[in-house]
């Protein structure tokens, strides 16, 4: 293309969105929520009574056998010893655990070996009841004693780690006691599945779902309930530190050295956290040390005889006080390109990423405060096409992406009183890249990004009696300059969101909490404020058996997101995508109801948990065809009238004693446009199967071997594919994948604190790979489906010391 003939074009969106009144919405919904309240809390009220009575009948013949036990009014004044061992699952002892005889009120406490023995006990029919930390408490058969029982021998289960989360309620609560379900991916997870960034990380997770929407340069988004990636928020401890740039390629880019735990709320979270928050929240949050240690590791595999490698770095240092802590890593990654089916393109892309950062923590005793101070920078060059030995532009097809980002982030929280604590936020993130998104050895089809983002959060925390009340405002403003020559655009926009939110949690009971939040929020690209409500439920109807209730909304400004910041080569040419100047903020309004069931039963303990969702979006976005040119196909993006994202998920959890466990979870959805899109006219989600899930299979024996089976499962879905390789555009439904992994894991000690940890293992043992992937240089490189990767064999090493 001449130069002459290049022509800029500025993309201002400046969208007006009226919002419509409210007042039908919130009176109907709050009808129909109190309904269920009451309903919940007549329930509620009548097992409350019956447990009463029970318990009080339970009790009072306690009392009356003890008096006749005092009175000399048994049946024999024989009295008699029992004694026996605890010991844990792991047939380890249990010391200082306490064995009690509730109906007499005697107690104990076992030894170093777990011994216990209770002399001159009057005969009769008694129960054991042991308490241990870290343990659940167990109660053995009633038995009758009327000889000396010196055999008894009892087993203690662990408890399962309890999680104290934040994501949800922006508060430092046990799961057990926050409204808002939210799942963890905990570390130890992380290492099991031998993740070496985020995208990995989240796998073999329920309801999330992790794709490749790039056969070029491999960009991955994650699907939270089958929405897109642009429905969703990822933020690094509570701050949205990934921008529209960043989140291209994020999900490879965050190395797990970072992540202590992986936090996932569901539903529109829009009250706390603003816009795009549809689908949840994703919140990383890095590591806390607790020790002096340091670890080297090194992770290669082989993919169709192509390597990539991990190395990695990590070190903490904790004070002798525990006051100053710092947490240091390195990562640094490099993987050749893959040709997977022999026609001279890529299509896995080259990767040469390289990441550090720290994280500081210093508890300031005197002020009752606590600071943390978050650094990291990431830096990647990645390339897809072919002719790697060449410059971008004299490739016949070319994806490559140079990018450069360093983030900042601090959190101040200070204890003013017992019931009266604030924290402050400010994050800053400087992104910038630059790119090549072209064909057919055009040179003009090189750009430059920049994306840099300021974020400032102000939360004041109130205790009262059975109430938390939260105040917060939060800011966030992020500028986007972005400049593709050849595709005449040049986009520069500055986005500006303010909320305050309001939140009050409410325990006005020990099994029951309600938390009600509401926030108001003015972006800068709509004329009128946006209201976004959240009610949320939480009964503990047994100590084993918990409800959740929840309903939330959320809302997506018209602005740029990453798929406009990605320019798909398609058929020779790029794909591009634009706002239509008349679009709308698309708002949603979601409902949950939920359940989580744990049960020991022997040396057995079973979780159990299942959820029901329902989300209403309004002005959904979709996209239409607008033009065709010499170099590009440009796409609009418009309102439609609606859609709809229903169905179920459950998940499954049973540890067999202490080394073998089973894990499963599944989703079956409906994700559905109100009326089908323009271009195809489909009415499913693109990309959107109604079916998928995991089981996992873990033997884990630290002096053995640690074993880990696991297996994905991806249903039918719908997705377009672009004419170039094909003749004409047209809509494809794909085959289900069912992907088997396995790693084998053996942990060595070297003494002292040293130790050495070898991994060797198989992913996609079936080879269950996309079959129909577009060839040479006039592909639809966005026609891609199914698991990352085929099969893929690795190796790894890990030192501590």
């Amino acid at each position: 293309m001449n130069k002459e003939k290049i022509k800029s074009l500025r993309l201002e969106d400046k969208a007006r969105h009226n919002l419509k009144p409210l007042r039908r919405f919130i009176f109907s919904s709050a009808y129909i929520f109190s309904l269920i309240l009451i309903f919940l809390l007549l329930n509620l009220l009548s097992f409350h009574s019956a447990l009463a009575e029970s318990l009080q009948a339970q009790k009072q013949r306690q009392n009356r056998f003890a008096a006749r036990v005092r009175a000399g009014q048994s049946e024999s004044e024989k009295r008699f010893s029992i004694s026996g061992q605890v010991r844990s699952w792991r047939n380890e002892p249990v010391a200082k655990a306490v064995v009690l005889i509730p109906e007499l009120g005697l107690s104990v406490e076992t030894d170093s070996s777990g011994n216990f023995a209770i002399e001159a006990v009057p005969a009769g029919k008694y129960h054991l009841q042991v308490i241990a930390e870290n343990f659940m408490e167990t109660t053995t058969d009633e038995f009758t004693l009327d000889r000396n029982r010196n055999d008894f021998k009892i087993t203690l289960i662990e408890k399962v780690h309890e999680e104290v989360v934040v994501t949800g309620t922006n508060t430092a609560k046990l799961y057990s006691e926050t409204p808002v379900k939210v799942q963890v991916i905990a570390q130890a997870e992380i290492e099991k599945k031998q993740a070496v960034n985020l995208a990995e990380a989240l796998a073999t997770t329920t309801g999330l779902r992790v794709e490749t929407d790039c056969q070029n340069c491999n960009f991955a988004q994650v699907r939270i309930n089958g929405l897109e990636g642009k429905y969703s928020q990822i933020l690094v401890d509570g701050s949205p530190l990934v921008t529209a740039m960043t989140s291209v390629y994020g999900l490879d880019q965050i190395p797990t050295e970072m992540i202590e735990r992986i936090e996932i709320v569901k539903g529109g979270t829009s009250t706390l956290y603003g816009s795009n928050a549809i689908a949840g929240v994703i919140n990383i949050i890095s590591r806390e040390p607790e020790t002096n240690q340091a670890s080297l590791g090194l992770k290669e595999e082989g993919i169709n005889g192509k390597s990539d490698l991990n190395l990695d770095f990590r070190s903490s240092y904790v004070s002798k006080n525990s006051n100053f802590k710092g947490f240091f890593f390195a990562n640094l990654r490099k993987r050749n390109p893959v040709d997977l089916n022999n026609d001279g393109f890529s299509d896995l892309g080259r990767i040469n990423q390289t990441s550090f950062g720290m994280t500081l923590f210093n508890n300031l005793e005197k002020l009752r405060a606590k600071i943390k101070i978050n650094l990291f920078r990431i830096f990647e060059d990645r390339r897809g096409g072919n002719a790697f030995d060449q410059p971008p532009h004299l490739a016949d097809v070319c994806e490559w992406a140079k990018s450069d980002q360093i983030g900042l982030s601090s959190e101040w929280n200070q204890a003013l009183s017992e019931n009266f604590y604030y924290s402050l936020i400010l994050s800053y993130l400087d992104a910038r890249r630059d790119t090549y998104y072209g064909s057919q050895k055009d040179p003009n089809a090189y750009g430059h990004t920049y994306n840099p983002l300021f974020f400032a959060g102000l939360h004041a925390y109130y205790q009262l009696n059975g109430h938390l009340l939260t105040l917060g405002y939060q800011l966030r403003a992020d500028k986007i300059k972005d400049r593709a020559v050849c595709y005449n655009r040049i986009i520069n926009q500055t986005y500006q969101d303010n909320g305050f939110f309001i939140q009050d949690e409410y325990k006005f009971s020990e099994k029951t909490t309600l938390l009600t939040g509401l926030r108001i929020s003015k972006h800068s690209i709509l004329d009128k404020f946006i209201l976004n409500p959240r009610v949320n439920l939480l009964i503990n109807l047994t100590k084993n058996l918990t409800f959740r209730l929840g309903y939330s909304t959320g809302f997506r400004a018209p602005q740029v997101f990453e798929e406009d910041l990605h320019i798909t080569q398609v058929g020779g040419e790029g794909l591009l995508i634009n706002n239509s100047p008349d679009l709308k903020a698309e708002t949603s309004q979601s409902f949950s109801l939920g359940a989580d069931f744990g049960q020991a039963i022997k040396s057995n303990l079973i979780q159990l948990s299942g959820e029901l969702f329902y989300t209403r979006l309004a002005h959904t976005f979709v996209l239409r065809e607008i033009t065709t040119t010499e170099s590009y196909r440009l796409l609009e993006r418009i309102n439609g009238s609606g859609a709809k994202v229903y169905g179920a998920s459950a998940d499954l959890k049973i540890a067999f004693g202490p080394w073998v466990s089973f894990q499963s979870g599944w989703t079956i959805q409906t994700s559905q446009l109100d009326q089908p899109e323009p271009e195809f006219g489909c009415q499913e989600f693109f990309k959107t199967p109604k079916s998928y899930g995991y089981a996992v299979l873990n033997y884990q024996h630290d002096r053995i071997i640690d074993v880990y089976l696991t297996l994905d499962y991806t249903g039918k879905m719908k997705l377009p594919h672009y004419r170039g390789y094909i003749s004409e555009d047209r809509l494809e439904t794909t085959d289900p994948f069912w992907v088997l992994n396995l790693r084998i894991k053996k942990n060595i000690a070297l003494g002292g604190d040293s130790a050495l940890a070898l991994s060797f293992g198989l992913d996609n043992i079936f080879n269950s790979f996309q079959k129909d992937l577009d060839r040479g240089a006039y592909r639809d490189s966005g026609y891609i489906y199914g698991p990352a990767k085929p099969r893929t064999f690795f190796v790894s090493l890990n030192y501590r010391i």
